[in-house]
């Protein structure tokens, strides 16, 4: 016995000394993290310095109650939310998968002999095999490293759907709102119309009108009408699009969506953001982590170019026809590659080009990230300006409205002078509209693009907002 062991050990020693000598010759790859000149990227700067707030709930800016309410249950209810995180799961079980270095394998067996004549002969065995496999080559590290980074691009994932879902709902949001304003400008446009008509009768009894001046006011009434039913019908879509953002059903969102006015950004406009905060985004991290795996991954394929080493043993306990006896054994075993290793040689060189590729994905994300929040920004800044302008023009027009009214009632003008001026009026109403909300989804666009309101994100760098 005493002997037994002793070559077993020796066998440990010299595998142990083999696989210290074969680690020697496999070099682990070496990971250094991406780099991209961020501070130099930007081309939109302002002079002044920016402030840190914290806007994580950037969609607070706006001062909407109902949508805070609907962004609480879309991050509780949303089904592709509810789809990342079950990819958290399954990156983690994923992890779990992989092989412990030693494993225990327990097995009974009993089986009965029918073909002896005499006495049937019964054999029962039970047996704890035990196996290590030795990672001189850190085969079984790299996939573990590479199974968390997936993990945590799994994680990134989750953040970039909660993103997205934030993103579609507000933009939602918003348009809801603005198809209602319309509906508001079309109504006040039909009861503005409806009054001209009456005017337009009574100047006519007075011979002060024309046959062709009721026919066009008419004519201009009837147009204001045929626009409500199709604002109706797309105001519902709106609200079932919000629904399903939502995980409900339409008709069971419990979430009041008539009414308000359209939602205003009070961001300033003169926003100093450094670019380095793009690193807070969701797809960034993703790429990152990606790439990490991939790197991982090499040493993976390049463990399959050197020998598997490992150390078993079993003990065996027999019975057998009442003799019961035990044995076992222990030792190292070393597997070598088959040879040509031509394909493992291949295998690394696939994955080697799949990390580069990886890096260059991470540098082209970046410049993707870059290129939108410079889009956002001008967009931001642009459409605010032109809301500055709308205001601006629309109470002109409406002063021009009551200035012609007045003078149709004194013969001064006339009704096409009337016609001319609300419409007008109702083209400024209109066009304001729609820059409030090309502002709002501006600002949308903005906090989403660097990253704001993730789950693991970082606070934002913005200038305070405009009073």
């Amino acid at each position: 016995m005493a002997g037994r062991i002793g070559r077993a050990a020796a066998l440990i020693g010299y595998t142990t000394a083999v696989s210290i000598a074969l680690a020697g010759c496999a070099r682990e790859t070496p990971y250094t993290a991406p780099f991209f000149s961020f501070s130099r990227s930007y081309a939109t700067q302002t002079s002044g310095v920016p402030v840190l707030l914290d806007n994580a709930a950037w969609w607070t800016g706006f001062r909407e109650p109902v949508l805070d309410a609907l962004v609480e249950q879309a991050l509780r209810g949303n089904l592709d939310l509810a789809v990342a995180r079950e990819r958290i799961e399954e990156a983690q079980a994923n992890l779990r998968t992989i092989p412990n270095a030693a494993l225990l394998t327990p097995e009974a067996r009993i089986s009965r002999n029918k073909a002896v004549e005499a006495t049937p002969e019964t054999r029962s065995e039970a047996s704890l095999g035990l196996s290590w496999m030795l990672d001189p080559y850190g085969a079984r590290r790299q996939q573990i490293k590479a199974a968390r980074a997936r993990i945590e691009a799994a994680d990134a994932e989750a953040d970039a759907a909660r993103l997205l879902v934030l993103f579609n709902l507000a933009n939602a949001y918003v348009d809801l709102r603005f198809r209602q304003r319309l509906l508001q400008i079309r109504q006040q446009e039909v009861r503005a119309r409806q009054q001209t008509l009456d005017l337009t009768r009574r100047l006519f009894e007075q011979q002060s009108a024309t046959r062709l001046d009721i026919v066009h006011t008419e004519a201009r009434l009837a147009e204001a009408e045929a626009q409500i039913p199709t604002l109706r019908a797309a105001i519902q879509s709106q609200k079932y699009q919000i629904a399903t953002l939502l995980g409900a059903t339409p008709g069971t969102l419990g979430i009041n969506l008539d009414g308000g006015g359209q939602p205003a950004a009070r961001l300033s406009t003169e926003v100093g953001i450094p670019a380095d905060l793009l690193r807070n985004r969701p797809d960034i991290r993703i790429a990152e982590r990606l790439y990490y795996a991939t790197v991982a991954e090499i040493d993976v394929a390049q463990a399959d170019l050197y020998p598997r080493l490992s150390l078993s043993g079993a003990i065996t306990l027999a019975s057998i026809g009442g003799t019961r006896g035990t044995e076992y054994f222990f030792g190292p075993s070393i597997v070598l590659p088959a040879l040509p290793n031509g394909d493992r040689k291949a295998a690394v060189a696939v994955r080697e080009s799949r990390a580069r590729q990886a890096n260059v994905a991470w540098k082209s994300t970046v410049l993707d990230a870059i290129l939108e929040v410079e889009t956002a920004l001008l967009d931001y800044s642009g459409s605010s300006a032109a809301v500055r302008a709308s205001r601006k023009t629309v109470g002109l027009y409406r002063e021009a409205v009551d200035l012609t009214l007045d003078l149709v009632t004194r013969d001064s003008a006339t009704i096409r002078d009337l016609l001319e001026a609300e419409e007008s009026t109702i083209d400024a109403e209109l066009a304001l509209a729609e820059n409030l909300r090309q502002q709002a989804r501006g600002f949308i666009s903005l906090n989403v693009g660097l990253g704001s309101g993730n789950a693991h994100g970082k606070t934002a760098t913005v200038l305070p907002p405009a009073p």
